[in-house]
């Protein structure tokens, strides 16, 4: 399966640029596959959790939040199944 990507710029301290390059080159992949790899890592995070807990709190105390528990349940599925793919993918 093919994935969609879109062309972006990104300002990078040059020590980490430098660091994703050396990492590319010495793995034989893209810049730009450790860098989907390193956000992917991070948005994942346990801190990313914390991250949307608190933004869906925030949306709650300022009433914009209708019926997002069924919406958000599917979130958590989601979330839940892309990090079991995530780790069997790991083990492999």
């Amino acid at each position: 399966m093919a994935v969609s990507r879109k062309k972006t710029t990104v300002y990078l301290d040059p020590e980490l640029l430098h660091a994703v390059k050396v990492l590319a080159a010495s793995t034989g992949r893209h810049d730009y596959e450790i860098l989907e790899a390193a956000l992917r890592q991070y948005l994942g995070a346990p801190q990313a959790e914390a991250s949307r807990q608190a933004l869906r709190q925030l949306l709650g105390q300022l009433g914009a939040q209708t019926s997002l528990s069924e919406e958000e349940e599917v979130l958590d599925l989601a979330y839940a199944e892309l990090h079991a793919a995530r780790q069997a993918r790991r083990q492999n």
